[in-house]
């Protein structure tokens, strides 16, 4: 089986986007070597982004419980929601992938601590699922909340990229601060820049119990509350993958851009990715 992966999984003497060139692959790449299957390029399959694009198209997504995956050797995003997932073409090769890279990993904090996943795709039975209208109160706040989240915790991964540790560096400074200022303002996308600067703000003293801190009990309550949920039906429907990524709960994305999500668990198929 080829496999692509995302270019956010590191690959050993691969050089990444920001010019970062490691010494070691992602214990995902790692894993997937291992069992056999070749990688074609760094682009897709295993992904560890939290975007949809238009290339996506005609593909299923599969978002795994946050902790089922290693995230070793992952540039990290949002470092609360980022999980490895698996985009593929149809769900018996998604889920192969997901048994191969799923697992604990001494190497990542954040890492369950089962060994072995075996995955037995039942999502199909979607197709023959009655859903019923649920009551969400506090669905008017997750793209708020999160909003504020991922800023915040975009905003101290993308530290790092100064030019000095990783990332690209100007050849146009006269000092320190020129270094830092010219490498960022010359290769940072202007999204890049406007999601850093607000969760800079959001962090900031003054700001931090007004957004931040008020954003996550706000979360932790939206937690509880899908919690309840889950206690009397296995499968809800939504628009997107917010709440997934906020609670860390599994998700499916079917081709036909429906997107489910379920509660956490270990049973080796759809309900309980």
């Amino acid at each position: 089986m080829k496999i692509f992966v995302g270019e956010n999984i590191l690959i050993k003497d691969k050089i990444w986007a920001c010019g970062f060139k490691p010494p070691y692959s992602a214990t995902v790449v790692n894993k997937i070597i291992a069992a056999g299957m070749q990688i074609v390029n760094e682009r897709s399959g295993a992904d560890a982004s939290l975007e949809l694009g238009g290339m996506w198209d005609g593909f299923y997504y599969i978002r795994p419980t946050y902790g089922t995956v290693s995230r070793f050797g992952v540039i990290a995003n949002v470092s609360s929601a980022d999980q490895v997932g698996v985009w593929a073409k149809n769900l018996d090769d998604g889920f192969k992938i997901l048994s191969v890279i799923a697992g604990h990993d001494k190497n990542d904090g954040t890492s369950y601590s089962i060994e072995k996943y075996e995955y037995f795709p039942s999502a199909e039975k979607l197709k023959t699922v009655k859903f019923n209208e649920l009551n969400f109160k506090y669905a008017d706040y997750l793209a708020e909340v999160y909003q504020i989240i991922s800023s915040a915790e975009f905003s101290a991964n993308m530290s790092r990229f100064d030019g000095l540790k990783y990332g690209y560096r100007t050849e146009n400074f006269k000092n320190m601060n020129e270094l830092v200022i010219n490498s960022r303002s010359e290769s940072f996308a202007i999204e890049t820049k406007l999601k850093t600067l607000m969760g800079a703000y959001v962090l900031s003293e003054g700001q931090f119990e007004k957004y931040y801190l008020k954003a996550t009990k706000i979360r932790r309550l939206i937690k509880q509350e899908l919690d309840e949920m889950f206690k009397q039906v296995d499968v809800i429907r939504v628009p997107d993958t917010v709440l997934a990524y906020l609670t860390g709960c599994p998700a499916l994305i079917k081709p036909d851009y429906q997107c489910f999500i379920t509660r956490n668990g270990q049973e080796g198929n759809f309900y309980g990715i």
